[in-house]
């Protein structure tokens, strides 16, 4: 399981500007998400990312000190924890960053040694190491050479709900592109951990109309303005520009899952 922020906007700001005292509150998060975090961020050039990864857990690293503040007009972050048996180096931290797409997910998954032998079979890009989460990436890669990209992101949750023999929790997924970031907010509702929390797979996001700028993240902290944020449907995909933040609902026909309405517990969770 772990912890998400994308930012895309107008102007440049770093997680500390973006999040305020939700900073403090990520940062707790991560000794429990203490397996790393990685940053990807889109300045330069569209589709052009520089990129950080480190396996210290956020609140022990100076170098994550560093980079919470330094700024950015498309911004990902992805605090880590890890699955049993999904790789603890580098290589196993998000973001995967391949074909002008910087992407990172929240959940897991059964059986992605059978999504990597699939994807070996139809032709698919190879994943270079043991992460479901890449392994996942690949299977929308592979889907976005004849799918425009948000059917390419249902269609490889579909498929790993297929391949896992529906034994899943959470496909959430974040990717940043030239033109701006895709965020899918997914998991199985009904299941024993989310009767405990019932919000923890639950994406949150401000922000959105043109020229202000758009904030999505995780559960378990805030986004920096209490009270303004909404919560995505469970199946539900929202775009926003890059450079710009203006966001739209552009999910796939047939891709929600059936919408119950949130719960919003107040306690922090992984």
């Amino acid at each position: 399981m772990c912890r998400m922020l994308v930012y895309v906007g107008p102007r440049a700001k770093s997680p500390a500007d973006i999040l305020g005292n939700g900073l403090a509150e990520l940062v707790d998060l991560s000794h429990e998400h203490c397996h790393g975090w990685g940053q990807a961020t889109m300045d330069s050039a569209p589709g052009k990312f520089a990129v950080r990864r480190c396996l210290e857990p956020a609140f022990m690293c100076n170098e994550f000190a560093r980079v919470s503040r330094m700024p950015g007009k498309n911004v990902m972050l992805h605090l880590r924890q890890a699955s049993t048996g999904m790789g603890s180096g580098l290589r196993s931290n998000h973001p995967f960053v391949a074909d002008n797409i910087a992407f990172c997910h929240n959940g897991v998954f059964a059986n992605p040694e059978g999504l990597r032998t699939w994807l070996a079979q139809v032709g698919g890009p190879a994943p270079k190491g043991i992460c479901d989460s890449e392994a996942y990436f690949c299977a929308v890669r592979y889907f976005a050479q004849s799918m425009e990209l948000p059917e390419a992101i249902a269609a490889a949750a579909q498929k790993i709900v297929e391949i896992s023999g529906d034994r899943w929790l959470s496909l959430n997924a974040m990717l940043l592109t030239a033109q701006g970031v895709y965020v899918y907010n997914r998991f199985k509702e009904g299941t024993a951990i989310l009767r405990d929390l019932p919000d923890r797979y639950r994406i949150q996001y401000r922000g959105g109309r043109t020229g202000h700028g758009f904030v999505a993240g995780s559960q378990g902290f805030s986004l920096g303005r209490e009270g303004s944020q909404q919560w995505m449907h469970n199946g539900q995909m929202l775009f926003a520009r890059a450079f710009n933040g203006d966001c739209l609902d552009v999910t796939p026909a047939g891709a929600a899952e059936p919408v119950q309405a949130p719960i919003h517990s107040a306690q922090k969770t992984a």
